[in-house]
């Protein structure tokens, strides 16, 4: 009787297994005895791990070639901004994702596009990328992750390409700013001149990210501008806490983040508009105990805000990388650490209510973690406005950049550009005047291309 198929092929497994144990043992014998073959195996080997060094290196390559690829096509593709748009838009985008992986290993590379594009506009990035890490095949998810990270890194990249603006004639620098406790050099990112510059020339001036009045102080000041208000005044129509020294300022203000402070406590207020109890409640916590960072908290998410919406009513466009925001800026800042307690526990949750009805997220995002990080970027980096006229300011507990102590500060300022300038006590080359909100930063001697521009403040310690 004939073997069977079946049989055939097990014994041609079993030939070749123990043909395979037999020369394996006498190859073990060689490989440890014949200097011939050890010379021989040896340079084997190193052909072997070159080969596979370089084979890695070109699927490396590959792989970021088509990140970069899916990266480049992402960026040809119109964003959409408004809300109703980027629900259907995205909801799309992950059905073609899906479609594409259904239909196998061949199509992962397509479908990463899809599922990338979709990321760019979900509101939550991480959100989905826990649910992509759960529900889309590995190999596209880690795709779709490298792809994220290249684009932060390239944005990262593109900051400090465009910024600070070239007719500054500045630009940011990393110099060396001791060790820390491991003995590892620490880096600090500061303003250098990027040409050579003359004493007594103005360098640049600039209008800041937020300000702040001492609470004392409003109706007396404007509120957007902090110039005394001497003469012709701007009420606002819904309140009557605040002033402005023109109707420029109080559009500029409403826009920006007022109409979603406002209290709204004049008689002759719309019919629907109700007076805000806990806006009145903050605006006389802050005046209460003479603390005006936590309303420049308040006012900068409200930039935020408005900033977004603006986004959301403009048609799509191509991601633009060079438009940063105001929290582009402030994530970058250097901070005072600070830790939560009971006063700002009670000021995230007035916060939350005041903004929370009016734009959704914003009580997910307000954490301690952000607020205090928030207070300490201002308690690191805003700069007092000095008065100019003979004026009663309370002290205030509240650090300031001050650049001459005998001075009275109406309030403060945080400033995309002169947060990065150097602190000197002994020998500055820079000098800052302001008018109102606006500063001027001028050399107080000749400054040589690529010199660190400094100047005299107080600086609060310690530091991060």
């Amino acid at each position: 009787m004939g073997l069977k198929p079946k049989d055939i092929a097990l014994l041609t497994a079993g030939l070749l297994i123990t043909t395979g144990i037999g020369y394996a043992v006498y190859f073990d014998y060689k490989r440890h005895h014949d200097p011939v073959l050890k010379k021989k195996l040896k340079k084997e080997k190193k052909k072997v791990l070159k080969q596979g060094k370089k084979a890695e290196e070109n699927e490396k390559m590959t792989t970021i070639q088509l990140i970069e690829s899916i990266l480049e096509a992402s960026s040809h593709i119109p964003v959409h901004t408004a809300p109703e748009e980027q629900q259907k838009y995205f909801m799309e985008q992950v059905a073609l994702g899906e479609s594409l992986c259904n239909q196998g290993p061949e199509h992962y590379n397509e479908a990463v596009l899809h599922f990338y594009l979709a990321l760019r506009v979900y509101p939550a990035p991480m959100e989905l990328i826990t649910i992509y890490q759960k529900t889309v095949p590995e190999p596209v998810f880690k795709l779709v992750l490298n792809v994220m990270v290249l684009d932060q890194q390239k944005r990262q990249n593109e900051f400090y390409i465009h910024f600070p603006p070239k007719d500054t004639h500045t630009r940011l620098a990393e110099l060396p700013a001791g060790v820390n406790e491991a003995g590892t050099p620490i880096v600090r990112r500061s303003l250098v001149a990027d040409k050579d510059i003359a004493e007594g020339e103005i360098i640049y001036s600039e209008s800041p990210i937020i300000s702040g009045l001492s609470p004392s102080l409003e109706g007396a000041y404007c509120h957007q501008c902090l110039k005394h208000i001497d003469g012709h005044k701007v009420d606002c129509p819904h309140c009557d806490l605040v002033a402005f020294c023109s109707n420029e300022c109080y559009k500029v203000a409403d826009e920006g983040y007022h109409k979603y402070l406002c209290i709204n406590n004049k008689k002759e207020r719309e019919a629907d508009e109700t007076i805000d109890d806990v806006s009145l409640e903050f605006y006389e916590l802050c005046k209460d105990k003479n603390i005006k960072y936590p309303f420049m908290i308040a006012k900068f998410l409200s930039i935020m805000i408005a900033e977004e919406l603006k986004k959301q009513k403009a048609e799509p466009t191509t991601a633009d990388k060079t438009n940063f925001g105001p929290w582009d800026h402030v994530d970058r800042f250097r901070y005072l650490e600070t830790v939560p307690s009971p006063q700002s526990t009670k000021e995230i949750s007035m916060l939350k209510q005041i903004l929370g009805p009016k734009v959704q997220g914003v009580s997910e995002f307000l954490s301690d973690e952000i607020y205090c990080m928030l207070k300490g970027k201002l308690l690191y980096n805003a700069y007092g406005i000095p008065a100019i006229e003979d004026t009663e300011v309370p002290e205030s507990d509240e650090h300031m950049r001050t650049v001459n102590k005998d001075q009275k500060y109406i309030g403060a300022a945080l400033y995309k550009i002169s947060t990065y300038l150097g602190q000197s006590k002994d020998e500055p080359n820079v000098e800052l005047s302001f008018d109102h909100n606006i500063v001027t930063v001028r050399a107080t001697k000749d400054i040589k291309k690529d010199e660190e521009l400094t100047s005299s403040y107080s600086l609060p310690v310690p530091k991060k």
